[in-house]
């Protein structure tokens, strides 16, 4: 009902990994990998048909194509990656690959791939596997995002590449060292989409990123060019931490969104309940 809002799809299951961990246990299916590579491989294509028709399922029950689906698979933790980079590549890639292959066909909805942790080294994979938009951990170890936006074509956009939110809240303490530091990091990212890197949970969580979406908002292309290419520069800083500070409040209108029918109950032997299912949202105005 709002056409000037993006559609996205959030996944309908959890990725490759994340599912044969679920199912598993991540310890065990890690031991698989080199001790039983029979059962691990079994798993994960269990785990990529399951995906496969999940997203078949939901994007055949929408009422219009989303502009965005979403795949997340977690692929490591703060300090390092789950798997070794050529175990990544001899049991993962070549079924992500498949996949998405897959999810072409069914959509032209552009995709972002999500991934949290430490995955410096399998960056360039990723890439390859031709999806339009990055959402990576830029706290984990080694994710340096000027370093992983020159190994990416260039045509990649990283979602969330700096904290919103920090720069709100530098906006609110005129704190010109943060705001100068996240400008540069923001323009050196692009292209990128600012947004926020974490659930909004607080009114003051909130208020800090819409604030940083109004001063992201205030940088023209030419200002980001000059960003990137000469470092911080003081008038483009102060201009949009201006225009930031007279950004109003924000207020949420809730909504709720439905997507479709539930059947409860069948499994127990008893008559079928039909339960609306429906998306609680909001609007940010």
């Amino acid at each position: 009902g709002h056409p000037d809002l993006l559609v996205v799809l959030d996944p309908p299951c959890p990725g490759l990994l994340d599912t044969c961990f679920a199912l598993r246990n991540a310890w065990q299916f890690m031991d698989d990998l080199t001790g039983n590579w029979r059962i691990a491989s079994a798993m994960l294509d269990w785990a990529a048909e399951t995906i496969e028709q999940s997203y078949r399922a939901t994007l055949g029950a929408l009422p219009v194509e989303p502009d965005v689906i979403v795949y997340g698979d977690d692929l490591g933790f703060q300090s390092g990656m789950y798997l070794s980079d050529l175990d990544f590549r001899n049991f993962l890639f070549p079924r992500m690959q498949t996949l998405f292959a897959r999810l072409r066909r069914m959509t032209g909805s552009a995709i972002c791939f999500h991934s949290c942790g430490a995955i410096r080294s399998i960056v360039e994979d990723l890439a390859n596997l031709d999806v339009e938009i990055l959402n990576l951990d830029f706290y984990a170890k080694n994710m340096i995002m000027p370093e992983v936006r020159r190994s990416i074509p260039e045509a990649a956009i990283l979602h969330a590449p700096v904290n919103l939110a920090a720069i709100g809240e530098a906006v609110r303490e005129d704190n010109q060292a943060t705001l100068a530091l996240l400008a540069c990091e923001l323009a050196t990212a692009m292209p990128a989409i600012a947004a926020p890197i974490d659930n909004i949970i607080s009114p003051e969580s909130l208020e800090a990123n819409v604030h940083g979406a109004a001063f992201v908002r205030a940088l023209s292309a030419q200002d980001l060019v000059v960003l990137r290419d000469l470092g911080p520069v003081r008038s483009i800083i102060e201009n949009a931490r201006r225009s930031a500070l007279v950004a109003g409040s924000a207020a949420v209108t809730g909504e709720e969104f439905p997507i479709g029918l539930l059947e409860t109950g069948r499994a127990a032997g008893n008559e079928p309940d039909v339960v609306p299912l429906a998306v609680a949202g909001g609007r940010l105005n």
